[in-house]
């Protein structure tokens, strides 16, 4: 339950409070179409404003291009940006640590080193291990069943979920979130193939350094370094499924969707965006502000910012044609055999 108050005091730039009682109480969230007389309600439409006011929604934050009624018992609040606005607010009713078992700070089914130091207000899970001489910072969540191997370092903050696994000397940042089965230090895939065709390990005696706010999303897989440092960088945000392999240093602030890989020793600008299931080969370099659409493939450096697609890569707008292009090359092909026959010429072999 959260009142108009305390979202007028998260004294947001991206918010503003326009008119109706401090005192309206929202419990819930939901969309426009779905609007009750209990919900706080965003919109960016006059209809979704109309449908709002006729659910008699008591919290409304509308874009500050609509116009708002003088005659509605509403609280109003104003946004530029509506996307912006739901980030401001909706950490307010996020109910995310109920899922985990905060009643006892460090569950007696957990295993914590002698070694290992805890920072103020941890809670660590159902059995979850935490290794040798590792750190854990301040305001920590670990979640249940939570790997956490010698000299590993969390910064402040940082919430684990269940299952995830941090390799030893592997280091997060401050207020981090990783998601569940996420594996953070394990080996890279490096092997060296013998004379009679075997293939000898090489160890992977590298670490892992994240920053500070990075997101992995679910079953993601950033590989340790072969002998230096796998990096992503601050602010970085990754969805579900993504591989980072071996020593690749990922920048400042990218997001990146879910199934995207990358391949060792390639390194990734500051403020990248990567679509769906993008694919970037090894050793290579992605400069700053690079867009990649989805199922894009990269063989080369890409040295100039902008956006591209397809493999082999383009940039977007010829990417987009080529697709389009590929619809009629059958037809194409009968026309030119047609063209062929009627020449009297025959098809080269």
């Amino acid at each position: 339950m959260i009142t108009a108050d305390v979202i007028k005091e998260l004294n947001s730039s991206d918010l503003s409070f326009v008119s109706g009682t401090l005192q309206a109480v929202a419990v819930k969230v939901l969309p426009p179409e779905k609007a009750d007389k209990q919900s706080l309600i965003f919109v960016s439409k006059k209809e979704q404003l109309e449908a709002a006011l006729n659910a008699e929604a008591p919290i409304i934050v509308a874009h500050k291009s609509l116009a708002l009624p003088a005659d509605s018992k509403a609280t109003f609040f104003q946004t530029p940006n509506v996307q912006l606005a739901m980030a401001a607010i909706l950490p307010l009713f996020d109910g995310k640590m109920n899922r985990f078992n905060q009643e006892t700070k460090i569950h007696p089914t957990a295993f914590v080193h002698p070694t290992a130091h805890l920072g103020k207000n941890v809670g660590v899970g159902p059995f979850a291990v935490i290794g040798e001489q590792a750190k854990i910072g301040d305001g920590c969540t670990i979640g249940a069943h939570t790997v956490i191997e010698c000299f590993a370092e969390i910064g402040d903050h940082t919430i684990l979920h269940p299952q995830v696994f941090i390799g030893a000397y592997c280091t997060l940042g401050s207020h981090c979130e990783i998601h569940p089965h996420t594996t953070i230090g394990a080996d890279g895939f490096s092997f060296a193939m013998a004379k009679d065709g075997t293939h000898k390990k090489i160890p992977q005696i590298g670490r892992v350094v994240i920053g500070n706010h990075v997101e992995l999303g679910a079953n993601c897989a950033i590989d340790r370094a072969a002998l230096t440092e796998t990096r992503i960088g601050n602010g970085t945000k990754m969805d579900n499924f993504c591989h980072v392999a071996h020593n690749v240093v990922i920048g400042d602030n990218c997001v990146i969707a879910a199934g995207f890989k990358v391949a060792g020793s390639s390194t990734i600008g500051n403020n990248c965006m990567f679509g769906g299931e993008a694919a970037i080969s090894d050793h290579i370099h992605v400069t700053d502000k690079v867009m990649l659409a989805g199922r894009a493939a990269v063989t080369n450096d890409v040295l100039q910012p902008g956006a591209y697609g397809g493999y082999p890569l383009e940039p977007l707008r010829d990417s987009l044609k080529t697709l389009a292009n590929k619809a009629h090359l059958t037809r194409i092909r009968k026309d030119l055999s047609r063209v062929l026959k009627h020449l009297g010429l025959k098809d080269e072999e």
